[in-house]
């Protein structure tokens, strides 16, 4: 009884290897059509994009306080949230923990929601301009 299963699995090798020489992959061509207005539409992006001034953008504040509640409160973020960019920044007498970098309050408003459930007191503003 061995025997006749070592003779299937040969005689199914051999014809499997001749099989595959006759095999052929399909060939063929791919044509990719755009709208003439896509490239207008991105170089539009890209104007938008250059006038828009970082310090306008909204953020979010989850925390404020003494610097090692700040740094705490900082390292907790990035643990939890490792797509947002986190920073302190001292305004007299306190620590602030600022995260986001938002262009629109809908935008900051959405990830404000999610971040309410871990830190309820954070709120979205737009940081004051810098002094040139």
């Amino acid at each position: 009884m061995r025997f006749l299963a070592i003779e299937k699995i040969a005689i199914l090798a051999i014809s499997a290897f001749f099989y595959s020489g006759v095999a052929n992959a399909q060939q063929g061509e791919i044509n990719i059509s755009k709208d003439p207005k896509i490239d207008k539409l991105l170089t539009y992006q890209k104007e938008i994009n250059q006038e828009t001034d970082n310090d306008t953008r909204f953020k979010i504040q989850i925390f404020n306080g003494n610097l090692k509640n700040a740094q705490r409160t900082k390292s907790r973020f990035e643990y939890k949230y490792s797509d947002i960019h986190a920073s302190i920044k001292f305004e007299t007498p306190n620590y602030k923990v600022w995260v986001g970098n938002f262009r629109t309050s809908l935008e900051a408003d959405r990830y404000l929601a999610e971040v309410k459930e871990t830190f309820p007191n954070a709120f979205v503003f737009i940081p004051p301009k810098k002094k040139k």
